[in-house]
């Protein structure tokens, strides 16, 4: 058996090793096999070291965002062919597929392929950030993209996005901007810029009291909004106040990225989590849900990433090239060191 290297973890709380034992995969009918040339850290790569959330089976070789290039395709690959670029989320906690480590699998449906308009490092910044704003926005909001990449008329309606300064949270405002909606963002102040630059038309300051958020979002909106959306994980008592004594609304969602607390949200409100870990564990109802809208909604993203309505975050690249450079990427990560998302580079060309 071909093996390859990469970086595994033997348990949970566990070292991160680097090792050259890793087992090659073999592409199924409708998957390709890639190899790595970049990564974008989350902070789902500490979570998943420390609690080993998710994870199948151990020796466990993790990783999220990814930036490739097909080696290989199975037999029914139609989109996919050996030397296209592309990038996503890898589907967490399955071996096979997480891109620590040279070469690994994606299935063909929720993959993105790279167009010229889009670096190799800019692509490891977009997978799981995007595609957990969507998963709030398009399903959990119904909200809709043009289908031709373009935006849609302005409507006189916001969008209230938590946390509008990180990773999903420029994503998301970017998302509901193009859906033609007015953005409210909160984030720091000194973050304002970066979400304004990704399209909200107001900020408020994440910091303030519950009691100044809200009079915030009363003055700007006016009580025209539905929707609101937590990227932060936790906003929820923002996000029902607002709701129940802001929005003028009839018909109202709640959206956040989290999936682990028990909330208590009237069934006046429309709640809805995302549930990206899921994907591709088709053997789970949520799973297959989730697997579903991403593969659904891969094409009109491409669309809209190609015509610049979406764009990648803002990303620093670690110094060096290689697993030592992912491990202190995500060390760095945990230490507060950095001020843009990290982009490691795995391997040459």
């Amino acid at each position: 058996m071909a093996t390859q290297s990469g970086i595994t973890i033997s348990g949970p709380d566990q070292p991160f090793t680097i090792v050259n034992d890793i087992p090659r995969s073999t592409p199924g009918t409708k998957q390709a096999l890639v190899k790595g040339l970049a990564v974008g850290i989350n902070p789902v790569e500490p979570l998943q070291q420390h609690s080993g959330l998710l994870i199948q089976d151990w020796p466990a070789v993790i990783g999220s965002d990814y930036a490739a290039v097909v080696l290989e395709v199975g037999a029914e690959c139609t989109k996919l062919k050996p030397g296209d670029y592309v990038y996503g989320c890898a589907p967490l906690g399955q071996n096979n597929f997480t891109p620590f480590q040279e070469t690994f699998l994606v299935e063909e449906d929720v993959t993105f392929k790279k167009g010229d308009e889009l670096s190799v490092e800019e692509t490891a910044t977009i997978g799981a950030g995007l595609l957990t704003a969507s998963l709030c926005l398009l399903a959990g909001m119904e909200l809709k993209l043009s289908d031709d990449g373009t935006k849609a008329p302005e409507e006189n309606e916001w969008v209230v996005v938590l946390g509008g300064s990180g990773s999903v949270g420029q994503f998301a405002v970017q998302i509901a901007n193009a859906c033609g909606y007015k953005v409210l963002a909160s984030c720091s102040a000194s973050k304002s810029s970066v979400a304004t630059s990704n399209g909200a038309a107001a900020t408020f300051d994440s910091r303030a009291s519950i009691n100044e958020q809200l009079a915030r979002i009363s003055e700007v909106t006016g009580g025209n909004f539905a929707r609101i959306f937590d990227a932060t994980a936790y906003g929820y008592d923002v996000m029902i106040k607002a709701l129940e004594t802001c929005s003028a609304m009839t018909t109202k969602y709640l959206t956040s990225v989290d999936d682990w607390t028990e909330f208590d949200t009237p069934s006046s409100i429309n709640e809805y989590r995302a549930e990206l870990g899921h994907l591709c564990r088709l053997d789970e109802p949520i799973g297959t849900q989730v697997t579903r809208d991403i593969a659904s909604w891969i094409p009109t993203l491409e669309t809209h990433l190609r015509t610049g309505s979406l764009k990648p975050v803002e990303y620093q690249v670690a110094d060096g090239v290689g697993w030592e450079s992912v491990i202190q990427g995500i060390k760095d990560l945990e230490a507060g060191k950095a001020a843009k998302k990290i982009v490691v580079l795995t391997q040459q060309e």
